[in-house]
């Protein structure tokens, strides 16, 4: 398992890419096309089709959960984050057939977890120098994640303004939900299909008089 962590904008983004998912993706693409109803990828508000409900009857989805979770604690311990008491979990699904894209968006949580099942093949890494590339070459597929901080990319002392994820399968990324991305159009002629997973972290609620009404 190859863990890197990244410091942009600067933002936190940890990718991590798991060994030996062949068999995970296949059951996965498989359980997409099987309940097509579980696709949710042009619902904005997911929060109405929580794919974890499946966990105790679906080995793929319970081993997907594990990995997210794994990813999660990597980023929280390179942020050097401690404490919450707990963490809630919301897991989606994104298919895209051919010309499909993601608009501009983020999250209503803390931090985001996407996982790629089935996407177009790279050799190259799926994060490298953005120097001399162009934010317009929309690529196949890719990532673009957005620098938060307003009109970053009028200032001349600003490197980067975005940073682009090529996808490959097994690969996972974890980073905070606040952060603005998009995905370009899928050229492929097959489905592409990601997972997103809503973290939201519970903190211990504090001494009482903290809370009580005065």
């Amino acid at each position: 398992m190859e863990v890197m962590d990244y410091a942009f904008f600067p933002t936190r983004v940890v990718t991590i890419q798991f060994p030996v998912t062949d068999t995970l993706n296949a059951e996965l693409c498989d359980l997409l096309e099987r309940r097509p109803e579980l696709d949710d990828r042009s619902n904005m508000h997911p929060d109405a089709l929580n794919l974890l409900r499946l966990a105790e009857t679906v080995p793929a989805i319970q081993e997907l959960r594990s990995m997210f979770l794994t990813g999660v604690k990597h980023w929280l311990e390179a942020e050097g984050i401690a404490g919450p008491e707990g963490i809630d979990l919301l897991l989606f699904s994104n298919r895209m057939v051919q010309g499909e894209s993601t608009m501009v968006h983020n999250h209503p949580a803390d931090l985001i977890g996407i996982y790629y099942a089935c996407t177009a093949a790279s050799a190259r890494q799926p994060i490298h120098p953005a120097d001399g590339e162009d934010y317009f070459d929309a690529g196949d597929g890719v990532l673009l994640l957005h620098d938060p901080r307003f009109n970053a990319n009028l200032t001349s002392v600003c490197h980067r303004d975005h940073v682009k994820v090529v996808p490959r399968p097994g690969l996972m990324l974890i980073f905070p939900a606040y952060v603005w991305h998009s995905v370009t159009p899928h050229r492929g002629d097959f489905c592409r299909l990601a997972f997103s997973m809503n973290f939201t972290l519970r903190w211990p609620a504090g001494p009482e008089e903290y809370h009580a009404l005065k």
